[in-house]
């Protein structure tokens, strides 16, 4: 999917409000409403993937890929990953601020310009069975991907 702008990558869960603002009133339940990470778009995030992490709770590095450096970190406590526009996010929730305050569950990718995709990666481990492992990956002005390090 194409992505412009400010991305996170974290667990859907991070994002639904806790309180109401202006025009969008809570819901009972925000995440019951948005099926669980499912449906964003019941809140107006149009641009975004979700994905299960394949093990539920978990924790992952991301790494430019050009320099193999570390630019962030994310985890999961739903079972789920996802990437979003920052905008979007704030638009529905302006007390969202885990990228600056818990940077540990939420990986800031400023200026992205390209496309992201989660895929679930098969790999041989040490033992010699076959291993899969979800990964986010993007291709753009900024390349990146995403190694899980935690369960």
């Amino acid at each position: 999917m194409k992505f412009k702008g400010n991305v996170i990558i974290t667990d859907p869960c991070y994002i639904i409000r806790t309180r109401h603002h202006g025009t969008k009133p809570i819901t009972k339940d925000d995440w019951e409403v948005c099926e669980y990470g499912e449906k964003m778009e019941v809140f107006g995030i149009k641009n975004y993937l979700t994905k299960y992490t394949l093990y539920g709770d978990w924790s992952c590095s991301t790494f430019n890929k050009d320099t193999n450096k570390k630019i962030g970190e994310f985890c999961a406590d739903a079972g789920l990953v996802s990437v979003f526009l920052l905008d979007e996010v704030l638009a529905y929730n302006p007390d969202f601020d885990y990228h600056i305050k818990r940077p540990w569950t939420t990986t800031l990718i400023k200026d992205f310009d390209g496309d992201i995709e989660i895929k679930v990666i098969e790999e041989e481990g040490k033992d010699g069975n076959l291993k899969e492992e979800v990964r986010v990956i993007g291709i753009g002005n900024i390349n990146f991907y995403t190694i899980q390090t935690g369960f």
